[in-house]
């Protein structure tokens, strides 16, 4: 009972500590995304992340590539397979190196191609945070919630923006785009986290049985 205590504890720790550090990043990239269109005016490159680009396009490119690691781990650690275990890190791969690479930007009409692959990957997300442990389908469920949201800020931002008296330039349009990224940042790499969690805990069960 002491042992199962001492692991419960870790894992509490692991999720706090990550957390913390997601919320740090994010809050450091969204500081230097507004310090670079403010007192440095856009000028310097790296701290203008409104195009996914700079050091917060940088991170984001991070975040989902740390979910694919996650889901090849878990690849590698369970047993037995499953098909959401098999395809998930395909899919998230896929995704890395098209963020990476902004594949989807030449292809005409890539949200018909894109949204099946995006459902797909969700969809494995949560089948595979089930299969391992409460804990880890709560915080990807959290991850996937924050992905839909930045998602949505990507489609329609724009036109909230022009809603609410904005335009594309300015300090809404930059805490718009902090907004999205932050969202993006976290969501990947809270999903990275609840898998590792539902790793964790599942090696628990292992060792208590």
């Amino acid at each position: 009972m002491s042992v199962h205590r001492e692991s419960s504890a870790g894992t509490d720790r692991l999720i706090k500590a990550g957390i913390v550090a997601v919320t740090a990043v994010v809050l450091a990239g969204t500081a230097a995304q507004l310090i670079g269109y403010g007192p440095f005016h856009g000028r310097v490159p790296a701290l203008d992340s409104a195009s996914d680009g700079g050091l917060f396009g940088l991170v984001g490119d991070i975040s989902i590539a740390t979910a694919a690691v996650a889901a090849w781990t878990v690849l590698v650690r369970v047993r037995p397979l499953s098909v959401a275990t098999v395809v998930l890190p395909p899919l998230l791969s896929f995704l890395t190196v098209d963020k990476l690479v902004r594949l989807h930007d030449h292809i005409p009409h890539w949200l018909l191609f894109y949204l099946p692959v995006l459902a797909a990957t969700f969809v494995a997300v949560a089948v595979v945070a089930r299969r391992l442990s409460p804990r880890c389908l709560r915080l990807t469920a959290i991850g996937l919630a924050l992905l839909i949201g930045s998602f949505g800020l990507h489609q329609y931002g724009e036109w909230l923006l022009h809603q609410l008296g904005g335009s594309d330039s300015g300090w809404m349009f930059q805490v718009k785009a902090v907004v999205k990224h932050g969202l993006e940042v976290a969501g990947w790499f809270v999903i990275a986290l609840g898998l590792a969690v539902g790793l964790r805990e599942r090696d628990r069960l292992r060792v208590s049985v």
